[in-house]
């Protein structure tokens, strides 16, 4: 296959996902598993995380992931290069770790912040860490301001 730029438009909203052949409509979850893996773009995420992130709270099988993924492959090659072209890989599978995503993604954090609980109380968390860091820095240098 030709190596060329491609560029998808997801709509989270609509649950649409628009490339240069067309647009195809996702199911919530199946959607939900893309914004995942275009947030970590280019990084392994676990099968784990992910289901744990999409489905929180809810006990899910990975059968259940394996078929959301399939169904985004074939979505996203649909709408990228169309069904004929068998060698279109945007998905990578990492056996015993988990998924890629292969596509290069511009503005990701902007765009997905409302994928899940769990992605939500993690930013929240990293951000209430860093903030309770600051005040003991500036408590302790209070208090050695104080006794010298």
């Amino acid at each position: 296959m030709a190596t060329t730029t491609l560029q998808l438009s997801l709509d989270y909203r609509e649950g649409t996902v628009t490339g240069p052949i067309g647009t195809v409509r996702l199911e919530p979850k199946v959607m939900e598993v893309l914004v995942v893996l275009a947030r970590y773009s280019g990084h392994v995420v676990s099968r784990a995380d992910l289901i744990d992130t999409v489905w929180p709270d809810v006990v899910v099988t990975e059968h259940t992931l394996s078929r959301c993924i399939y169904q985004l492959r074939e979505a996203l090659r649909d709408v990228s290069v169309g069904r004929q072209e068998k060698d279109f890989e945007a998905i990578e599978t990492l056996p015993k770790r988990g998924y890629r995503l292969l596509l290069p993604v511009e503005d990701a954090p902007g765009e997905i912040r409302v994928v899940g609980d769990k992605l939500f109380i993690e930013l929240r968390r990293r951000q209430l860490l860093i903030g309770g860091l600051i005040l003991f820095i500036v408590v302790i240098a209070i208090v050695i301001a104080v006794l010298d």
